[in-house]
Formats: structure tokens, sequence, C-alpha cells
């Protein structure tokens, strides 16, 4: 639980790869003028499910918060995101935005995806967006063309489709990313 007291900032970065069950749970609330941001990647694989829930809740004005989160998958895992956004009255001039997208690499793998806003103000600025997908056969073809074995070519596109999630993070704290990227080449494998 995190709780954002006027004009305060809070930004998190997350990986999710247990092996096994691993659940990532966050409840805000944003004062007036609080800015949250949360930068989320599930890697799942084998039969893992890793999930991702958030409850993000606008009580002042002109809050902004942003979610970020992105899941890559193979074997039978499942990786979930549940986020709601609640924008109560008043919080005039909220600005919320949510962005997940999910990257399956075997037919048994599943990605679920459910953002939400709910709404009681008027002048506000919310959205919301999820897609699903697996890697492009052209550009795995480019890769390898250019001589770069399958497993390192999935791994390549893999990292740049989770690399931009670590991209805000300040000073020399990027072992995250180098986290995230050995996972990566695990899941291609």
């Amino acid at each position: 639980q995190l709780s954002l007291g006027e004009g305060a900032k809070a930004r998190i970065f997350a990986l999710n790869t247990a092996a096994t069950y691993g659940r990532v749970e966050l409840e805000v609330s944003l004062a007036a003028d609080a800015d949250f941001e949360l930068y989320a990647a599930n890697i799942g694989t084998d039969i893992s499910t890793n999930e991702i829930v958030t409850n993000v809740r606008h009580i002042g004005e002109r809050g902004r918060s942003r979610q970020v989160i992105r899941s890559v998958l193979n074997g039978k895992a499942v990786g979930s995101y549940l986020g709601k956004v609640e924008v109560a009255r008043g919080a005039q001039q909220t600005d919320g935005e949510q962005s997940v997208k999910a990257m399956l690499l075997d037919r048994g793998a599943t990605a679920n995806a459910k953002p939400e806003l709910e709404i009681f103000a008027d002048d506000v600025k919310c959205a919301h967006g999820a897609t699903v997908g697996e890697l492009d056969r052209n550009q795995l073809f480019y890769a390898a063309a250019r001589g770069l074995d399958p497993v390192s070519a999935r791994a390549l596109l893999l990292e740049g489709f989770v690399a931009g999630l670590w991209d805000e993070i300040e000073g020399d704290d990027q072992g995250i990313a180098e986290l995230a990227r050995e996972a990566l080449h695990k899941v291609a494998a």
C-alpha cells in the first residue's frame, strides 16, 4: 500500500520472474498533484503463473498515473495483469494511463489483461489499452540473416520489447535491467 500526499511522486520498477507463482500487488492513492508511475514485467516460463494486480485511486485534483506492463511467456506459463484506476468525484484534471502488452512464445502460454477505469469526475484524461502478440517472423528472419542463432535472435527481440521499461531508472542502478535480460534469455531458449 502506498499513499502519496499532495505533490508527492513515486516511481516503481517491478520484475516478476517467479518459477511457480509470483504476485505483485499494489494499492496506491494519490492526493492533489501527486504523480505515480509503475513499470513492470512478468516473465513466465514452463508452468509459472505470474500476476500483477493494481488499484490506483485518484482522490485529489490534477493527479497523474502511468502503468506500463509487459509480459513474455513461454511453455504453459500464465501472465496476468488486473489493474484498476479509480477517479473520485472532485478529482478533476486527473491524467491516468495504462499500457499492457504481452508476447506469447508458445501456443500453450496464456496472457490475461484487464485494465479498468472507474471515473466519477468529468474533467479527466484517462486511457487504457491491451495487446497480445507473438514474435514477428520477418524480424526473426532478418536477425538470422545477420548471423544470429535462433535463440539469440529471439532474446534480442524480447529485450527490445521489455527494455523500454527500465529507461526511466536514474543513475547507475540498472540491476533490474540485467535480471530481466537474463530471464529473457532463459525464456527465449
